[in-house]
């Protein structure tokens, strides 16, 4: 098919939506770390906020995966987003850092409709193009993305911290309503649900009576990308929540030059996701990975020794390239080697697809990947304030491991699913 052919029905909602959300919560994300110092907290506070997060992600993620497969995706989907977006209220009135540690909290704990936003997605890609469609459904948003950064951190220096992110966050809850109702109006289911009732406890109970038959699927049919996965998890989670925080105390840069940092790297980001999509349907997704290796294992020792704006630019926009070719290729290969009536209970374990912890790059989730996730979270502000640069260091010694698995475990699906 065409590509105009392609970019229709929901793949054609979900790119608008992630459009949208390009414009509202790209503008306080980065700077979350920032806004939890000012609040009060602390760099173990950091780590400890986004590891309550990811645990709390865990506890309905399953319970989003049973949903999808068995009551249906697209009116899912719909109405969590309007829960989702309730969170950015309490972003944006938080007195203290305990507060946002409630939003974060409550945010993930709503997040559990991500198994089936993922699925539909993959459900209405044929097998193919999927590399390509992933690729634009990346590029698109982030071409709009690439700006939004560069103006939180312009807001942050003409309005200082606090008050910067109170209105970012306003404006996330605006357009984040917009995205709900049309997530609500114009997803079409792709499953035939059977139908759940009204039992909430029968529900739960057999939502997680199913995670061990998911679990069991995962390891005998996917080990290799499981074990790949929860490892790069386990280490972006060291670095993900101190990019800026690094900028700013070590290598002495300001919130707005770092901003412009971001918006470059999104620019290289968007321009090189255009090709990596056709490269990874011709090559497959094993030699993509490698790919982000190759770029990832040098530039992240490298980024502990920048000195000054131009290199921190540098550095930084290489490994956003290759976290780029990591997304698309692993978002492709899941949803080339998972079965159509079981994507939302086995996304709901591994998430859509895996990202080497840079700031911009897409949200690794899954129960299985918020373990190592939440445990990373945990002692990475620990492992920062004892030495700024070690979290990186680790990050390096850890991507070298990830490779090995890669080589050893992981190989591309003979046949994709449809």
């Amino acid at each position: 098919m065409s590509l105009r052919g392609l970019m229709r029905g929901n793949v054609l909602v979900l790119t608008v939506s992630r459009i949208l959300w390009s414009m509202g919560d790209a503008l306080v994300l980065p700077y979350l770390s920032l806004y939890i110092l000012a609040l009060g907290g602390d760099k173990p506070t950091i780590g400890w906020v986004n590891a309550i997060g990811s645990l709390a992600a865990c506890l309905l993620y399953p319970i989003g995966g049973y949903i999808a497969d068995k009551a249906g995706r697209a009116r899912f989907v719909g109405i969590s987003t309007v829960l989702y977006v309730s969170s950015f209220l309490i972003f944006a009135f938080s007195p203290s850092w305990q507060w946002v540690a409630l939003a974060v909290t409550y945010q993930n704990v709503v997040l559990f409709y991500m198994p089936a936003l993922n699925a539909i997605m993959a459900d209405s890609i044929p097998p193919g193009a999927r590399g390509k469609l992933y690729a634009l459904t990346i590029a698109i948003p982030n071409a709009v993305r690439i700006f939004t950064p560069y103006i939180g951190g312009l807001l942050i220096d003409r309005m200082t911290l606090l008050p910067a992110m109170r209105l970012g966050y306003m404006i996330s809850f605006t357009v984040g309503l917009l995205v709900a109702f049309l997530r609500i109006r114009y997803l079409k289911e792709t499953v035939q649900g059977e139908g759940m009732g009204r039992d909430v406890v029968k529900i739960f109970v057999e939502g997680y009576r199913n995670v061990l038959g998911s679990i069991r699927w995962t390891f005998r049919n996917l080990r290799g990308y499981a074990v790949v996965s929860m490892l790069i998890a386990f280490m972006g989670s060291l670095i993900l929540n101190f990019w800026v925080v690094f900028a700013n105390e070590v290598i002495g840069l300001t919130e707005y030059e770092f901003g412009v940092i971001m918006l470059v790297g999104g620019v290289a980001k968007t321009i090189v996701s255009f090709v990596i999509g056709p490269i990874v349907d011709r090559l497959g997704a094993r030699k993509c990975f490698m790919a982000t290796f190759a770029i990832a294992i040098p530039g992240m020792y490298l980024f502990t020794l920048a000195q000054d704006y131009w290199s921190a630019m540098l550095i930084y926009g290489a490994l956003v390239v290759s976290s780029a070719f990591m997304w698309i290729a692993s978002s492709a290969y899941l949803a080339d080697s998972i079965p159509r009536e079981m994507r939302g209970r086995v996304m709901a374990g591994l998430g859509s697809g895996m990202s080497i912890g840079v700031t911009g790059g897409g949200y690794s989730s899954g129960f299985l990947v918020f373990i190592p996730m939440t445990i990373g979270s945990l002692i990475s502000g620990y492992i920062y304030s004892y030495d700024a640069a070690m979290p990186w260091i680790l990050q390096t010694v850890l991507l070298t491991l990830a490779l090995v698995f890669t080589v050893v475990w992981l190989k591309d699906p003979e046949r994709a699913q449809v």
